[in-house]
């Protein structure tokens, strides 16, 4: 039986609970095959050179690629679709989606970088906490 843990996300508007099991969060953390890498592009048919195989190496590469790829990308919802589809968070998803859907607040390319950056980099870290203390929560902790 695969341990669940509980993640609580505090929100302006309300409170939800995020459910995931160590092997969940283990997949999300994890290295992808390159078929399934994101590779950053700055327009159709114009590659970067880039790609990413994992959350942590995707935090990596935003602060490399060009500005032009990071907004081409986040404008058609790619980041928000490999994050749900390819590495399996739907709520890192949600969050880029609301980075996305705020352009009034990423019009210089250093505010969008820094805001895309801190939302996978938080979650990030949220995933490796979450998973090292899955398994010493009491189990009242456990969903």
């Amino acid at each position: 039986m695969t341990q669940k843990s509980t993640l609580v996300h505090a929100r302006r508007e309300s409170s939800h609970f995020e459910v995931l099991s160590r092997d969940h969060i283990t997949r999300i953390l994890g290295t992808l095959t390159q078929e399934k890498a994101f590779f950053f592009y700055e327009d159709v048919g114009r590659p970067t050179g880039e790609s990413a195989t994992s959350l942590t190496d995707f935090c990596s590469k935003i602060n490399t690629v060009t500005p032009v790829s990071l907004s081409f990308h986040l404008k058609r919802g790619d980041f928000e679709s490999w994050t749900k589809n390819a590495i399996g968070d739907i709520e890192l998803a949600s969050r880029i989606t609301k980075i996305r859907r705020s352009k009034a607040k990423w019009k210089s390319d250093a505010t969008l970088r820094r805001k895309l950056y801190g939302v996978v980099r938080d979650r990030v870290v949220e995933l490796q906490d979450l998973w090292r203390h899955a398994l010493t929560w009491p189990e009242s902790a456990v969903a």
